[in-house]
């Protein structure tokens, strides 16, 4: 054999068979990375099918994201803690037509409303809401910050809130954009013995712990002066120069425990009277102590296309009769309501997959704000009334509704309600 033959040989062929393995390598780690990538493309399919399943199933689209309802407050104005630093923007509004027998119809822009927030750091934030009610100031209309307060973010257990406070009580004090509840109005319940949108200034924590919810805050006390037979609702302050003579302790207890499902409950307890003389008063004699407590249980279950709730509230107003003897009033000591609310889409048979919603829906609810009244008092039948809602709520996507429906009043005239609402 040729010596340079058997030298090439030798050298070629080692050569040649490492080329060989280095492209079989180079194929093997292509053919990873592509299998890689599809597998990657898929799990990243199956998660954004899976958010969205677990959304329109145990959600509906209707409430803040998973984690912030417990804060207090609604979809739009959670948006401050879903962003690393900065600031945030959002909103709602809620645009009303309604028809009502024996009166005059009314159109209104009913509420359009700022969220805007800034995220410090980590740890601190600021959130508010800026509200217009009724279009102009010069009609009866009026702009107010709904709450506007200052969290220090310590832990998923404790966190610190101080500023003016949505109080915790009830179901839609705290969630009450348009795309929260089923119907055009709020409750009555929820409007007069758990005097909704309720903000007072005050301080306190929330947090969540293993599969509960809370919140507890001291907060100014409503001011007792202006209770009436129709309820509580004339007693909020807002925050505008506060009479704070008078403290509340308010806390509310929410299970979460189960996706789609909220059950507790809630109170309020502490003396209204603001310890001070009423000019207002006929006599302008002091107003009394009038200690207040408001206890409320509540359930919310949205499971697939279902949708439930209910709450019964009462409250006890203590000193009633020396208040009515003094101003000439008539405020019960115990007041009552409740009412539950259900509603199916049926959307979810007739066009699976939608993003559409069309719910029909009925609420009933019975509310008394003179249960019980004073020792030489008279209870006012009016104020015992039966409200049957009846009608649809249509969501062509989850952040924009319709709501047509029909209220009739056993001890008020009846009314049809057409809504547009929004949230961002």
């Amino acid at each position: 054999m040729h010596p340079h033959r058997s030298l090439h040989s030798s050298v070629l062929l080692p050569l040649a068979a490492l080329v060989a393995a280095a492209s079989l390598r180079a194929q093997s780690v292509e053919e990873r990375l592509r299998t890689l990538e599809r597998d990657n493309r898929s799990l990243r399919a199956q998660v954004e099918a899976l958010s969205s399943d677990v959304e329109l199933l145990d959600l509906g689209g209707l409430v803040p994201p998973l984690g912030q309802a417990g804060r207090g407050v609604g979809q739009g104005a959670a948006k401050v803690y879903d962003i690393e630093q900065g600031f945030s923007l959002g909103g709602y509004g809620e645009f009303l037509f309604q028809p009502r027998q024996g009166r005059t119809d009314v159109a209104d822009a009913q509420r359009s409303i700022l969220y805007v927030g800034y995220k410090f750091d980590e740890r601190w934030v600021f959130n508010t809401e800026i509200e217009f009610e009724h279009g102009s100031t010069s009609t009866g209309g009026s702009v107010s910050i709904e709450f506007g307060y200052l969290d220090y973010l310590h832990s998923e257990a404790l966190n610190l809130r101080g500023g003016l406070l949505l109080s915790p009580l009830g179901l839609v004090n705290e969630l009450h954009e348009p795309t929260m509840f089923l119907p055009a109005s709020r409750p009555q319940t929820e409007s007069r013995i758990i005097p909704t949108t309720w903000p007072a200034m005050g301080a306190g924590a929330y947090g969540d712990v293993g599969d509960f919810s809370y919140r507890a805050y001291l907060m100014t006390s409503l001011d007792g002066a202006n209770f009436s037979s129709s309820g509580l609702r004339g007693g909020r302050q807002k925050g505008s120069r506060s009479e704070a003579e008078d403290w509340s302790f308010v806390s509310k207890v929410d299970y979460v425990g189960s996706p789609g499902l909220t059950v507790g409950g809630s109170v309020s307890y502490g003396d209204t009277g603001q310890d001070r003389l009423d000019d207002s008063l006929p006599t302008a004699n002091a107003v009394p102590a009038m200690r207040t407590t408001i206890l409320e249980a509540h359930i919310d279950y949205r499971t697939g296309p279902w949708q439930v709730r209910a709450l019964f509230a009462q409250a006890r107003v203590a000193d009633a009769g020396a208040f009515n003897a003094s101003t000439g009033g008539n405020l019960a000591t115990r007041m009552r309501g409740y009412y539950g609310e259900f509603g199916c889409d049926v959307l979810h048979w007739l066009a699976p997959g939608s993003r559409e919603q069309l719910t029909p829906f009925v609420r009933f609810e019975r509310i008394d704000t003179q249960d019980r009244m004073p020792t030489g008092f008279v209870a006012d039948a009016s104020q015992d009334d039966e409200i049957l809602t009846v009608g649809v709520n249509y969501k062509p996507l989850s952040q924009v509704v319709i709501k047509f429906d029909y209220e009739r009043w056993d001890n008020d005239f009846d009314r049809f309600n057409v809504l547009f609402g929004y949230v961002f």
